[in-house]
């Protein structure tokens, strides 16, 4: 059967596998970020309010359905051969390899590309609407370049409204690479599904380029490389940019990876994730040093976000959730996927073993409940699902099996089915329909159990800042991220098609990242390493969430709600400058559920709560200080064990407000704190270190 692409059955944004999900030149959009200010001291301020696109902006010039004046002329081109195109009923057709310039209006129809060989389009002015398909559909090619010329504004606008089933998904489609280039500007309007959408490589080189679109904004399966283009992407009920395929391709090359480098700038505005990728995100220099410059704001941050995400889904997956009672290894469980008019009609679905998880706490030898999690793809003919149990090797069948669920319509808001309970006596299973990217926020596949949501509020689908399921790797640019979730994430313990197993590792090794998040300010799955650069987070839940948690440099500043650094196994500070800010309550500025160990850099440890449970610093394991500078206010869990440096508790008045610490009169580091304080705890090498007019001689 037919249906509309609205929140289908897994609409909702799994954390890995699947989406949710008018206007004149742009002049400049260097300016184009959060309300950002930042005072000598360097702290920086973010406001809450929701953004948006702050340059002249208008709905494309309108065109009449009957208008059809589109002009298009075959270059003369050695390298590419002659081309050719046939024309039928408004569709333009290109038949042959070659160079193509077009220009003018078409007020219903379509370009399509079907050929052999590389084809490059030249868009010299034009106006192409379609409410019946891909304004441009690349059906087959090797390559496809489009070039949006210098000194022309050029429109694409997808107006469909239904789901032809098996139609291409964006304004501009491709089943093969496509780069987009030029030194012209390029507007597109995905009023139907997606903006951008190529299944293999996706290119943008030097382009101004525009899209708006009510799923993902930007998309290539395989890859998307951005370099030195001017890029506002809008996504009213998807993702701003995304992959989804992490194999490696015909020539070797690992596919799923986000590239953003050069002196490109990006802004992101997303119902959903802002940058989303099935493999690593990457934001580099260029071989000059031109940085990039990336603002990123999801759902409740930017005010195009649909109130509920009337999200196209890309996949038919559907997950099961057992918990480990429900659990056996000589029973098996099938879906029968069916028409709900006809339950007769329907087949067999096996399911496929996908991760497990813990909940509960999971440190410090705390209980934790495993789950494990299987997955399978439904068939877009049929609208309803059950749930049966088996005995392995017994043949699927609608009255002969160990126990079933009741039969139902698919949920078109939710993807997972979770099994309550199994009763052998009456031959029931109960299930509950949620959502399998909630799982993942709450707990993470491989065990992320003590790792809490701070934003309660959260969203049934992901929103986070820059998402990744394997790496985050930040070298270089200015980074602004305003997130309903996570900021910056990475997801472990997920398969990928290559067949390893996601690192869930975030590396910062330059760059200046500004974050305000609803949840975690940076977040990983496995280990989280701060290198260089600097890192202002102006609000999280928990700042800085890792397995493993090591600085070795940059400047790292954090205010958070809960815990400021929180790591499963161990944090290691080898250089580097971080202050950290907690509000009162039964919060952590440092929480490590394994070790803290310092060998170089200097930590500015501050909780603002006067008493109880809450601490500077909080471990389970060993507190091991060799080297650097620790300064504490506030509590702490554990005496730390010293080699080769000194300690000192002082009591001292220490008003809020900004402060230098320096050693024998160099600064160290500059600081402020939220809150009065009666004495400091101070480790460090032999010298004599002032604060203000506090001294302190180690």
């Amino acid at each position: 059967m037919k249906k509309k692409k609205v929140l289908g059955i897994v609409a909702m944004l799994s954390a890995f596998i699947f989406t949710l999900s008018s206007c004149e030149a742009i002049k400049d959009t260097s300016n184009i970020k959060g309300n950002t200010t930042t005072n000598v001291t360097g702290d920086t301020t973010v406001t809450e309010e929701a953004e948006t696109v702050t340059e002249e902006t208008k709905e494309a010039p309108q065109v009449s359905e009957e208008e059809n004046n589109l002009l298009i002329t075959v270059e003369a081109n050695d390298t590419l051969g002659t081309g050719s195109y046939t024309k039928e009923d408004n569709i333009y057709k290109i038949t042959a390899q070659g160079e193509y310039t077009i220009e003018g209006e078409l007020g219903e129809g379509s370009i399509v590309i079907d050929t052999e060989g590389e084809v490059l389009i030249n868009l010299n002015g034009v106006n192409i609407n379609s409410s019946t398909t891909s304004p441009i559909n690349v059906i087959n090619a090797d390559k496809v370049e489009i070039s949006a010329k210098s000194g022309t504004q050029n429109y694409i606008t997808d107006g469909r409204e239904e789901d032809e089933e098996e139609s291409p998904t964006a304004a501009i489609y491709s089943e093969c690479d496509l780069k987009l280039k030029g030194k012209g500007e390029l507007y597109i309007y995905g009023n139907y599904n997606n903006g951008i959408h190529s299944k293999d490589d996706l290119d943008i080189k030097n382009l101004t380029l525009y899209v708006k679109a009510v799923n993902n904004a930007i998309k290539g399966n395989d890859s998307i490389n951005i370099e030195n283009a001017n890029i506002i992407a809008i996504s009213t009920a998807g993702d701003g940019l995304k992959t989804t395929s992490t194999d490696i391709s015909s020539k070797g090359n690992q596919r799923g990876t986000i590239t953003i480098t050069g002196s490109t700038k990006l802004d992101v505005y997303a119902c959903c994730d802002g940058i989303d990728a099935a493999y690593n995100v990457d934001i580099l220099a260029d071989s000059e040093g031109n940085e990039p410059e990336i603002n990123v704001y999801t759902n409740s941050f930017s005010s195009y976000s649909s109130e509920t995400p009337t999200t196209i889904s890309s996949s038919n997956t559907l997950y099961l959730k057992l918990s480990s009672s429900y659990y056996s290894s000589a029973y098996q469980y099938y879906i029968y996927n069916y028409d709900t008019s006809d339950k007769e009609t329907g087949e067999w679905l096996s399911l496929t073993y996908y991760t497990q998880a813990s909940s509960g706490m999971g440190f410090g030898g705390r209980n934790q409940s495993t789950y494990y999690y299987f997955k399978t793809s439904l068939n877009t003919k049929y609208d309803g699902v059950q749930v049966f149990m088996f005995e392995n090797g017994k043949t699927p069948s609608l009255t002969d099996y160990y126990a079933t669920s009741t039969g139902q319509a698919i949920n078109e808001t939710k993807d997972m089915l979770t099994v309550t309970s199994v009763s052998s006596s009456s031959k029931k299973i109960g299930v509950d329909w949620s959502n399998y990217s909630t799982q993942q926020s709450s707990f993470g596949p491989g065990g992320m159990g003590g790792m809490n949501d701070g934003n309660k509020d959260k969203t049934s689908y992901s929103t986070k800042g820059i998402k990744a399921d394997n790496e985050i790797n930040i070298n270089a640019g200015n980074i602004l991220i305003k997130a309903y979730d996570d900021g910056i994430h990475a997801s472990s313990n997920v398969t990928l098609e290559n067949g390893n197993t996601s690192t869930g590792y975030v590396n910062i090794n330059g760059g200046n990242i500004t974050i305000l998040s609803k949840d975690d300010g940076i977040h990983s799955d496995s280990n989280l390493n701060i290198n260089g650069g600097t890192i202002i987070i102006t609000q999280a839940y928990e700042g800085l969430e890792g397995k493993t948690i090591t600085i070795s440099g940059g400047n790292t500043s954090v205010y958070a709600t809960d815990d400021g650094i929180n790591a499963q196994s161990s944090i290691n500070v080898s250089g580097g400058v971080i202050s950290i800010i907690v509000a009162s309550g039964d919060t952590d500025a440092i929480d490590s559920n394994g070790t803290y160990n310092q060998t170089g850099g200097v930590v500015v440890s501050m909780n603002l709560a006067s008493s109880g449970t809450a601490t500077a610093l909080d471990t389970d394991g060993n507190v091991t200080i060799s080297g650097g500078t620790f300064l504490a206010f506030g509590n702490l869990e554990k005496t730390p064990k010293l080699t080769n440096v000194k300690s000192s508790t002082k009591q001292a008045s220490i008003s809020a407000g900004t402060y230098t610490l320096s050693l024998n009169g160099e600064a160290l580091v500059t600081f402020t704190t939220k809150a009065n304080y009666s004495k400091l705890y101070l480790v460090g090498e032999s010298g004599t270190y002032s604060l203000g007019n506090i001294s302190v001689s180690l």
